[in-house]
């Protein structure tokens, strides 16, 4: 992970290190979810899923969630990503769960410390939720008729995910 090349004879407790290794030069293509891995990471709770792919993972569903509320707003077509939303939703529950028991298993715990992750997540959103909602013009309550609800409360809504899945998903991901 890491050489030591120089030390400062003038001062010896000051270290020139130099850090090699692929663990150090991170890009953003490492934390994209590749097609061909796809259902290997995100389907199927058997198994062990290491901190990259749980993290590819993880950003795969928070995207596509993402993504599929903002259409919500798309007029005349929100009803319809409404309901491609729920379809989808249910199987990003699936998705999740399965990352999230394969992570806890590969760094030895038990896959039910899911159910921890899913209550801090819920605990987390709601607060952000809470937070982001006047801030961003949203209603707390919900909108008669309205699938996708205002743009004000879609981007708070998705705010309050991202903040709650990072959050959460940080700490998995440093287990």
């Amino acid at each position: 992970w890491g050489e030591i090349h120089m030390v400062n004879l003038r001062n010896p407790r000051t270290l020139s290190v130099h850090m090699t290794g692929r663990a150090n030069a991170m890009s953003l293509n490492d934390f994209i979810l590749q097609p061909a891995d796809a259902q290997r990471v995100l389907f199927g709770s058997a198994g062990k899923l290491g901190p990259q792919a749980f993290a590819q993972g993880l950003i795969a569903i928070v995207v596509v969630n993402l993504l599929i509320q903002f259409l919500t707003l798309v007029p005349g077509l929100g009803l319809i990503f409404g309901l491609i939303g729920i379809v989808v939703g249910l199987a990003s529950i699936y998705a999740w769960v399965c990352i999230y028991s394969k992570r806890f298993h590969d760094a030895g715990k038990s896959g039910w410390m899911t159910v921890a992750a899913i209550f801090g997540v819920i605990v987390v959103a709601i607060i952000a939720g809470a937070v982001l909602m006047p801030v961003f013009g949203g209603s707390l309550t919900a909108n008669a008729g309205m699938i996708g609800g205002t743009p004000g409360s879609v981007m708070a809504s998705n705010l309050s995910s991202l903040i709650a899945n990072a959050a959460v998903g940080y700490f998995v991901y440093r287990l």
